[in-house]
């Protein structure tokens, strides 16, 4: 799966190559409907209004006596109101409550169980009845009650359009009668991999396990994408066209593989014929040979086969695009402080990413870990790799000894 790859040094800047290829990028509004269980992570097309209220019924809001506060309106430290706890409500008596539970009809308010001078602290309330409660303090309406829609009214907007449903949303959207959710759909993304000898299963002689069109497929899918992974394509101009125009029905084409100098790097010389190339290379360590193409208006990422290069362009470029295809902030990798052990060399405008192993070895507590360049080798590097360092394309080196962000993109999917 190695390829030559062209040089960078005339690729276009990668911010400048994420604008060209954002001007292609319109947000889907493609919208459907589903279970609100099944919608977490979705965004919200419309807003969801509370088809009933919450609590829905004016509730105990503590464990204690359901009363009614006019029995205790001239109730004095020293003149408490004596009420009866009894079986049902009356005047001057009450009735034992738990919170949670409806609010007995006539009552009003609920006192906790130390107005029972004969309970004590952590008696059993269970045996209380009979007994007579000494309220001291003149309760007001509503006093240890959770009326009907207080936390939630008839209506009322509990999630906006756009917002993107969390893991607590489900229990909130069913409470309030929400059941199922109007949602955008995701962006739907081809990846086609393009190579000699490639397969999806297992190999026979002389062939190559495709792997780097699952590894997009996965960070696709983590920035809102829906996929659909072909299987593995030969480079021959006679099967490159039709794999191309075959998923120009979806809103994002990605290509893997065959976007080197070598002969049978043919991709873009195909997307060539049928649209328009908007970046023929980008100034980017690995991945230089990254192709941005539109054809028929929808927008095609053609990023190399080597492991390495596949996940920088992945998460450089193809990750933003996806976000923006759905209308989100795209996932942002957990980073860690690290010295670096050896410098890392990078072309003048080029940024370069490189994968590094973290070690805390010998520091203590509280101190960076060191990070080491990992050595590459096709694709055991991903697996070794805990983390990438990015020189900007502003810098040619980042000298070792310096203290670096390092990106763990692994643990962001």
């Amino acid at each position: 799966m190695d390829e030559r790859r062209r040089s960078t040094a005339e690729g276009v800047g990668l911010a400048a190559a994420r604008e060209r290829l954002a001007d292609h990028l319109a947000p889907v509004d493609r919208t459907e409907t589903l279970p609100v269980s099944t919608a977490v992570g979705r965004t919200l097309a419309g807003p969801v209004a509370a088809r009933r209220p919450v609590p829905g019924f004016d509730q105990v809001a503590r464990d204690g006596f359901a009363v009614r506060a006019a029995d205790t309106e001239d109730a004095t430290e020293r003149d408490p109101a004596a009420i009866a706890v009894g079986s049902e409500l009356d005047a001057n008596t009450a009735v034992r409550v738990d919170a949670g539970r409806p609010l007995p009809e006539g009552a009003d308010a609920v006192v906790g169980h130390e107005a029972v001078p004969t309970a004590g602290r952590g008696a059993d309330l269970e045996t209380v009845e009979g007994s007579e409660l000494s309220v001291a303090d003149p309760v007001e309406p509503g006093e240890g009650v959770r009326l009907t829609g207080a936390d939630v009214a008839v209506d009322e907007v509990v999630l906006a359009a756009g917002d993107r449903i969390g893991p607590s949303d489900p229990g909130l959207c069913t409470a309030v009668g929400r059941t199922r959710v109007e949602v955008r759909q995701r962006p739907t993304v081809g990846i086609v991999p393009v190579g000699g000898g490639l397969v999806g299963g297992d190999p026979g002689e002389g062939e190559v396990v495709e792997t780097d069109g699952t590894t997009v497929a996965e960070f696709v899918e983590a920035a809102g994408g829906k996929v659909v992974l072909r299987d593995p394509v030969e480079p021959d101009p006679h099967a490159l066209r039709p794999a191309v125009e075959r998923d120009l029905t979806k809103d994002l084409l990605v290509t893997v593989g065959g976007t080197g100098s070598g002969e049978s790097d043919r991709i873009v010389d195909a997307i060539a014929d049928l649209g328009d190339v908007l970046a023929d290379g980008v100034a980017l360590d690995p991945a230089g040979t990254t192709a941005l193409s539109v054809v028929r208006e929808r927008p095609v990422v053609s990023i190399p086969g080597d492991p390495v290069a596949a996940f920088v362009a992945t998460t450089r470029i193809v990750v933003p695009a996806v976000a923006r295809l759905a209308d989100r902030e795209p996932p942002e990798p957990r980073t860690v402080g690290a010295e670096l052990a050896d410098s890392i060399e990078s072309g003048e405008g080029v940024e370069s990413v490189v994968p590094v192993e973290l070690d805390r070895g010998e520091n203590g507590e509280g101190e960076p870990p060191t990070a080491s360049p990992v050595a590459d080798e096709p694709l055991s590097t991903l697996a070794r790799a805990d983390g990438w360092v990015a020189v900007g394309a502003d810098r040619e080196r980042a000298a070792a000894g310096e203290t670096v962000s390092v990106d763990r993109w692994e643990a962001a999917v």
